[in-house]
């Protein structure tokens, strides 16, 4: 493996003195002296067979994509998807909504039948095909870079567990903020590297996958990259909590009831707090 490995500096502030915090499945992840970005490093080199990989493309079959695309277009995914739109309606100026990492578009289907002109931006094709094709949505396959998008053409850019995958989140974030109109609305959900959620997993913390989640942010992080790049955030939140950690499931149906009443308790009151394992932020492009 070690041809497909690059070691990078850090991306947010450009050094290369970090401090090692684990290795999880042969990769090193390691957290910037600087400015705090965690990191995996040395990381694979980008290519479309690890995006693949995290869809199970080359194994298996096909289930994990069947419950994956019910989920996206159910009766219940698709209220929340309304109700994150509904949020989204003072920036609708343009009507133009661009959601990249759109996965099987089941959010794109919901902005579609409100009225906007969606748009979306998915790498992995045997995956966004299904929104084109059996909803007809307006996807384009590739990168954001081969996209060609005009500038300042939307007024909504969604990024829904995505930056997480992005080799170099922020020259990825300056070309997002040249797609918005000023003003423009920036929503991101991304794992919360500093949730309650680590402090009691550790590295078996389900998010921790060298191969795939090359980045993971903080609030702290998050807020400076955006900063960097031209955004102002404007309201950032946290929410979820799981004792239960990857490839660990219990066969027991009374200590699977208890585990999830137990995490849904708790997850009351960490919501009030930065610490649950999904860091959302809302900002405007300055």
């Amino acid at each position: 493996m070690q041809e497909t490995l690059e070691y990078i500096n850090c991306n947010l502030c450009g050094k290369n003195q970090t401090t090692p915090l684990f290795i999880k499945d042969g990769y090193n992840h390691v957290k910037c002296n600087s400015c705090g970005l965690i990191y995996v490093n040395p990381r694979l080199k980008n290519s479309k067979e690890t995006l693949d990989s995290f869809y199970g493309l080359n194994k298996g079959d096909g289930s994990l994509i069947k419950e994956l695309l019910h989920r996206a277009y159910s009766a219940r995914r698709q209220k929340i998807f309304c109700a994150e739109l509904k949020k989204m309606e003072r920036y609708r100026k343009l009507n133009r909504i661009l959601d990249i990492g759109c996965s099987f578009g089941g959010f794109l289907n919901a902005a579609k039948n409100r009225g906007w002109e969606a748009k979306g931006i998915e790498t992995v094709y045997n995956v966004g095909k299904y929104g084109k094709e059996l909803y007809n949505l307006d996807i384009f396959f590739g990168t954001l870079e081969e996209a060609g998008l005009a500038t300042s053409s939307f007024d909504v850019i969604r990024l829904n567990n995505i930056i997480e995958h992005i080799p170099f989140p922020s020259e990825f974030f300056a070309d997002v903020n040249k797609l918005l109109r000023k003003g423009g609305l920036l929503s991101i959900s991304t794992p919360n590297y500093e949730s309650y959620s680590v402090s009691i997993c550790g590295k078996e913390w389900i998010y921790f996958d060298g191969q795939h989640h090359i980045v993971l942010f903080t609030p702290t992080t998050l807020r400076k990259i955006l900063d960097k790049n031209g955004f102002t955030p404007v309201l950032l939140s946290t929410k979820g909590f799981h004792i239960r950690v990857k490839n660990k499931v219990t066969h027991s149906t009374v200590k699977e009831a208890l585990l999830k009443l137990s995490e849904k308790v708790i997850n009351q009151f960490v919501r009030f707090t930065r610490k649950g394992h999904r860091l959302k932020i809302r900002a405007e492009k300055r």
